[in-house]
């Protein structure tokens, strides 16, 4: 049900995180997508399963309308349950979610894209983050990281945790792709080119190179490939059209254990 989790101890609570896995669930594999043609109740009762390892319920929980951009919102408990049972309701055309507090449980969705879950540990202010390949070029880390320090982050303590996502192994791109990866400037390349012009891409390397560059304190990977784990994780290129997995992050209450 879950991969490894994580954990950071703040003054303002305890923050874990973690990566859900195909599980047997009510409904299917696991499914946590409403937008893949699946049974909506089914999905639901799958979401509830999860949000109850937390001793939270699904209305805690904040969803988005992910569209492989970099746009980034920060949402409060006023937002908790958009999106949770309504795809329609979830926080439009936004890949990325902030918040500062407690029990607010941020969700994204994959099946390949990498996630990337954030936290400034002096102020407990967390991310949760889609970051697809037109979002990584769009730099959705430094627009994740100007969010936080809005609501009172500091650059230089916030760690990133880069989640499980198909990898250089498997993730063949073509010219469009390299061509924005290059304008980038990255200080060394993160892809290894083919005799076919095509290219091997990693986008937990140029996502980490980009976090590095805009001054994040840490950066961790979980280096599990989505492509090579489908037996574990959904994998849109492995051939999961309808199954999503996710990322997850909450703050808990200081007065609140697991």
């Amino acid at each position: 049900m879950f991969g490894q989790w994580i954990k950071w101890d703040t003054p303002t609570g305890t923050v874990r995180a973690a990566f859900t896995t195909k599980f047997s669930a009510p409904h299917g594999q696991g499914n946590l997508g409403l937008h893949v043609k699946d049974d909506p109740e089914g999905v639901i009762k799958n979401r509830e399963v999860i949000v109850r390892q937390l001793d939270l319920a699904l209305e805690n929980s904040v969803w988005a309308e992910q569209v492989h951009g970099n746009h980034v919102e920060q949402v409060t408990t006023l937002e908790s349950g958009r999106g949770a049972s309504d795809y329609e309701t979830a926080i439009k055309g936004t890949d990325g979610l902030v918040t500062t507090d407690s029990n607010v449980l941020l969700m994204m969705l994959f099946a390949d894209c990498v996630p990337l879950l954030f936290c400034d540990p002096r102020t407990g202010i967390i991310a949760n983050v889609h970051a697809g390949w037109r979002g990584t070029v769009a730099n959705i880390v430094e627009a994740t990281l100007t969010k936080m320090e809005q609501a009172g982050a500091e650059r230089s303590s916030i760690q990133m945790v880069i989640g499980p996502s198909i990898r250089e192994c498997c993730y063949e791109v073509d010219g469009p792709v390299l061509e924005a990866v290059d304008q980038l400037n990255l200080e060394e390349s993160p892809y290894t080119k083919k005799e076919d012009g095509k290219a091997m891409l990693s986008l937990q390397k140029t996502n980490a190179m980009l976090a590095e560059r805009s001054g994040v304190g840490d950066v961790l990977d979980t280096g599990i490939c989505t492509n090579c784990q489908a037996e574990d994780y959904f994998s849109y290129r492995h051939g999961d059209h309808g199954g999503r997995f996710a990322s997850l992050i909450v703050k808990e209450s200081l007065d609140v254990n697991f």
